[in-house]
């Protein structure tokens, strides 16, 4: 057949379906075939080809009268009316595996209707963000206004976005990186892009972000570009760069964080302005709240100061004179890596004694110069005792300051053999008897909860380590019902729905930015939670950790002046006492 030959209005067989065509588009040697499914019901409801590489055959319209039962007759009229839309009305909406929630319409109704090119949808967690940015994909893929579009996630949440996509909006997408595009480039031409033989494209930001990738999928028109939890891109230049590349490469930009703002000012401007190819291409905001959108907010948060023992307390002043030694050497220097150690080494100090003790050991291995020199990234979460910069010498003189490791090891041995934080987690798992998530910042410390609290309870463990087939197992397991404490480090547990099961979130340390309190309170409160939802947070009394506490407060502050609706993660509770409410027994 010659490609003269399909016009529109033809019925057409394809791919195994039956199809409309739309439009046609001849070329020099091929046309270009816009089919539109002849179920409207059906995924995919549309789809392209290109005469002669795809050969579809033309079939004859059924034109015979037949009768029909008055029932089946509304009833097809009342589908043939749905589908029926004026300009600027939703069509994909009513078709989707969705509640249709007038607030999760919004964004979309925003952009087909040309009021906004770039979104920063902001809505505090558990609010359908992802939901809302399929919708707008999924709009303008039916009305033929994205031919491509690229999410970028964090690689832990490419097959959730993957999975969401297909069984809401019955979008097929790919993941591409690294062995899926060598795969794609064995079997295509070379002069084409694999980055744009593909409908919908999901990628990591830190895998785009390579400079080789990024030449070619930045070469690519992005009809849309979304981007979920863009507040991880807007505080690494790399990713920044990457994203802003493609964003004026791309018609629409969508930016999803339910924090945006995490208390620094620069960073949240940096986030505003992804995407923006001019001063005065300003960003719509889309900022609900669960209040604002007619949803009661039940939640409770409690700081428990735990009372520690000599042991621990003694620990802690060793450690703060020679952490307070190392910054200050840090910064005459003018060394950051001294600082880092600081920090790390306090950092560890907080989460329990027993991973000091490793960290101190390990950094006494690096100084003698028998450590090992395989090293993971210390940076930013999901961390071990194996930082590198604890290999960094400190003081003039090496003995001096393995004296002062020493005595420092010593005191944490002495300290880990009771250790205040974990015997009150324990009364708390004890008291509260229902399903609870612990989270830390450390993966080994992990594996030192999972022994201190294995006699009380089921246990499964989500951190970063795992690979996506453990990493559902875990979660399947503590949502199934099978275990009821679920042991999780922050990069593990991004993107976890956990609220039909568990109300009940301990924070085993602070973390350093109000941003990772709120995901980790957010596994749980999040619509669909149907009881008050309780966040603990351990914090040692008399200890430099108060002064993480009003630092994190202070940035609070900073976030509520930008975003006056940002639910303080701190502060709703802050007696002691109020942790009592949650459990039958005496305060901890």
């Amino acid at each position: 057949m010659s490609p003269a030959a399909f016009t529109t209005g033809d019925l057409v067989l394809a791919r195994g379906s039956s199809w409309i065509v739309e439009e046609t588009v001849a070329y020099a040697d091929c046309t270009l075939l816009r089919l539109a499914n002849v179920e409207p019901r059906s995924s995919p409801r549309y789809c392209k080809l290109l005469y002669p590489f795809d050969r579809p055959r033309t079939q004859e319209l059924q034109r015979r009268l037949r009768t029909e039962k008055v029932d089946q007759w509304l009833t097809e009229l009342g589908r043939q009316l749905a589908d029926c839309r004026r300009f600027g009305e939703l069509r994909a909406a009513g078709a989707a595996s969705i509640d249709l929630l007038a607030f999760q319409l919004e964004p979309a109704l925003a952009v087909v209707r040309g009021l906004a090119t770039r979104l920063l949808i902001a809505d505090e967690v558990g609010l359908g963000k992802t939901i809302q940015a399929g919708l707008i994909i999924a709009e303008l893929q039916q009305r033929g206004w994205c031919d491509r579009a690229l999410v970028l996630t964090p690689a832990g949440l490419r097959e959730q976005w993957l999975e969401e996509l297909e069984r809401r909006f019955g979008l097929r997408a790919i993941i591409l990186d690294a062995d899926s595009l060598r795969r794609i480039s064995a079997d295509i031409p070379t002069p084409i892009n694999p980055w744009s033989i593909h409908d919908l494209v999901l990628a990591s930001f830190d895998f785009v972000k390579q400079p080789e990738i990024l030449s070619s999928a930045s070469s690519v028109l992005w009809d849309v570009l979304v981007v979920d939890e863009a507040h991880q891109v807007a505080i690494a230049r790399a990713r920044v760069e990457a994203v802003r590349l493609l964003g004026a490469r791309a018609r629409h930009v969508v930016l999803l964080s339910a924090s945006p703002h995490s208390g620094d000012d620069r960073a949240y401007t940096s986030l505003c302005n992804l995407g923006s190819l001019h001063r005065t291409d300003e960003i719509v905001l889309f900022r609900r709240t669960r209040a604002a959108i007619g949803f009661e907010l039940r939640r409770r948060v409690h700081l428990l100061r735990i009372r520690l023992t000599q042991d621990e307390m003694r620990l802690h002043a060793l450690l703060f004179a020679y952490v307070g030694r190392v910054w200050r050497l840090g910064l005459r220097r003018r060394h950051r890596g001294l600082r880092l150690v600081a920090i790390i080494l306090s950092k560890r100090a907080y989460s329990s004694a027993t991973a000091l003790r490793l960290s101190i050991e390990r950094r006494l291995l690096l100084l003698d110069g028998s450590g090992s020199g395989a090293h993971q990234s210390s940076l930013p979460f999901d961390l071990t005792d194996e930082a590198p910069e604890l290999g960094i010498p400190a003081f003039e003189k090496s003995d001096d300051e393995a004296s002062a490791l020493a005595e420092i090891l010593t005191s944490a041995a002495r300290a880990s053999a009771d250790e205040r934080k974990i015997a009150a987690l324990r009364r708390i798992l004890r008291r509260t008897k229902e399903p609870a998530i612990v989270f830390t910042e450390y993966r080994d410390v992990l594996e030192l909860l999972r022994k201190a609290l294995g006699d009380l309870r089921s246990i499964s463990l989500v951190h970063g380590g795992l690979d996506r087939h453990q990493r559902a197992e875990a979660v399947f397991s503590f949502n199934g019902g099978r275990t009821d404490l679920l042991l999780a480090t922050d990069a593990g547990a991004e993107g976890l729905n956990l609220h039909h099961r568990c109300r009940l979130v301990i924070n085993l340390e602070l973390p350093w930015t109000p941003i990772r309190l709120e995901q980790r309170i957010g596994r749980v409160d999040r619509l669909g939670q149907s009881q008050t939802v309780h966040a603990i947070h351990l914090i040692a009394r008399d200890t430099p950790e108060g002064t993480v506490l009003a630092r994190l407060l202070q940035r609070v502050d900073r976030i509520r002046r930008a975003i006056p609706s940002f639910h303080d993660p701190l502060s709703s509770r802050s007696e002691l006492t109020a942790a009592a409410e949650i459990f039958d027994g005496p305060n901890a």
